[in-house]
């Protein structure tokens, strides 16, 4: 994403400003503008974007994208439910050029939950950003997409998008469409949906048969895929957000695996790293405590079997909203957990009437135009000094 700092509201209405290159960018999808109180007929939304030092294991608040709250030629409105800790379950595409999101196509200020809508009346909207400009595309909007339930989260491969919510299980549709495809009737309440290693995982909270599984083989479009639970992981439990990480070079493919649990059945809440032995995943111990309801996750493998590990946890669920953002560092590798428990750095906190959801890292690696070739127009950008402040930790 961008890889500067704000100047002023006119010269830098972009996230990206020339000159600074950080090696990481945290991503976070936060509810709430802090004006109002968070309410279930919606609030809007914003990609919070922070630059992670990692010696100093601090994070710097510099940029934020609004998703748009009204209609604007094929852009829908994109706005989210104030209090639904389920929903807004970020994602970044396997590329790093596209951050995903979701929501509802209506205007704020409507009556009624949203959640309890009909996807006809108030459609699902998938927000995409491009990473190397701030252009957000919301053409997305469809009708069959958790008809009556909350859109929790996308995944986008750059040609097909894949859409999990509260209803209509996982589904594969394609940019600018309305309608999509059900691919499956294993699992049909579903968290988070997301892309490691070409191949298509999904999470959930629902029945007994699967928490965290594989949708068919790669990354199918069609129906009539099965969800399989992976082998060894825990059919109980509350999962949200997960990453895999490729850290041995004996073992074919992703080999290790943190999952982040806000309930103390099955999995303990907090922070859990498996890792595949012998084809099945083994339990390896738990970062965090339950109390503090992790939910969002992502992380970094550094190339030296050491993980970095970014998560937000406590967000609330009332009108004051809540959350944080916190790192913390697994270095012991495939197979193995830390004799002591890592340090959790707290990287920032959300504001009054703000809540933070899901998270994800945007690579170093993306281009950083100038201000002048990366303009976002149409996207009022207030009060950036205010929202640094507010998001920095004590």
């Amino acid at each position: 994403m961008k890889k500067g700092f704000w100047v002023s509201l006119t010269a830098a209405a972009s996230i990206w400003a020339a000159g600074r290159v950080h090696a990481t960018d945290i991503v976070i999808y936060r509810i709430g503008d802090g004006s109002t109180a968070l309410v279930n007929t919606g609030n809007p939304v914003f990609v919070d974007d922070y630059s992670y030092n990692a010696t100093l294991h601090t994070a710097s608040l510099v940029g934020s994208v609004p998703m748009p709250t009204t209609a604007s030629g094929a852009n829908k409105q994109l706005i989210a439910s104030g209090v639904a800790t389920s929903e807004g379950m970020l994602t970044v595409s396997p590329d790093g050029q596209s951050i995903v999101v979701t929501g509802y196509a209506r205007d704020l200020g409507g009556s009624g939950s949203l959640s309890s809508t009909a996807g006809a009346t108030v459609n699902r909207t998938v927000g995409i950003v491009a990473t190397a400009t701030g252009a957000v595309n919301t053409s997305t909007a469809l009708t069959d997409f958790a008809d009556g339930n909350n859109p929790r989260s996308a995944a986008y491969d750059g040609t097909n998008v894949w859409v999990a919510g509260g209803a209509g299980g996982v589904r594969a549709t394609t940019v600018g469409a309305t309608t999509s495809t059900q691919l499956s009737t294993t699992v049909t309440n579903i968290r988070q949906v997301n892309l490691f290693a070409s191949q298509l995982y999904v999470s959930d909270s629902s029945g007994s048969a699967v928490r965290l599984g594989t949708v068919g083989s790669g990354t199918p479009t069609t129906s009539g895929q099965t969800i399989t639970n992976l082998p060894g992981f825990p059919t109980s439990g509350s999962p949200y957000q997960f990453f895999f990480a490729d850290l041995s070079p004996n073992v074919a493919g992703v080999d290790t695996l943190y999952v982040a649990d806000d309930t103390t059945s099955g999995l303990p809440g907090g922070i859990t790293k498996f890792s595949l032995d012998a084809g099945s995943w083994v339990n390896k111990g738990t970062f965090g405590t339950a109390a503090d309801a992790y939910r969002g996750l992502t992380g970094i493998a550094n190339g030296d079997g050491s993980v970095t590990l970014f998560s937000t946890r406590k967000g609330g669920s009332a009108a004051a909203g809540g959350g944080e953002l916190v790192s913390l560092d697994d270095s012991s590798g495939y197979d193995a957990f830390p004799g002591a428990a890592p340090t959790i750095n707290l990287l920032a906190t959300a504001a009054n009437q703000e809540a933070f959801r899901g998270v994800g890292v945007i690579s170093a690696s993306i281009p950083v135009p100038e201000p002048a070739s990366c303009l976002l127009a149409g996207f009022g950008l207030i009060g950036l000094a205010a929202f640094a402040r507010r998001h920095s930790p004590a």
